[in-house]
């Protein structure tokens, strides 16, 4: 059976010196990306801009889809459930008892209680409608 040999000097020296080489030639491509990634950035903070622009004019003018030159671009709505905090709950819920608490909740089992309740603060939750373009 074979022992764990601790690492000679020279053995260290070696890996010091080939991880301060990757080291150096990662903080190059770092150094060449950094202006790219910039770039990008901007690039794309412009082009949401722009398709926030294009797609209420698209709408407002009930324009579906605009042609280019290599192809199309499709103006696509979606409907976003947005997630429910502890916030909306407690609001749909004093909601709920300032509209629904009616005699025929209070003659309600627990059991249809608790349903009732859950499928207002559920159903009552809010949409975010979403405008994006596609292209085709």
């Amino acid at each position: 059976m074979a022992e764990n040999v601790p690492p000679t000097v020279d053995h260290f020296k070696c890996d010091v010196r080939r991880f301060d080489t990757i080291d150096n030639e990662i903080k190059q491509i770092n150094d060449k990306m950094k202006p790219l990634q910039t770039r990008l950035k901007e690039l794309k903070n412009t082009r949401k801009e722009l398709e926030t622009d294009i797609c209420k004019f698209m709408e407002t003018n009930e324009i579906g889809e605009c042609k280019l030159a290599d192809g199309a671009l499709h103006m696509k709505e979606s409907k976003k459930v947005i997630p429910l905090t502890k916030e909306n709950i407690r609001e749909n819920i004093m909601k709920f008892f300032n509209e629904q608490y009616t005699d025929e909740f209070k003659k309600m089992s627990d059991k249809d209680k608790a349903e009732t309740l859950f499928k207002f603060v559920y159903e009552n939750r809010e949409y975010k409608q979403n405008s994006t373009l596609k292209r085709v």
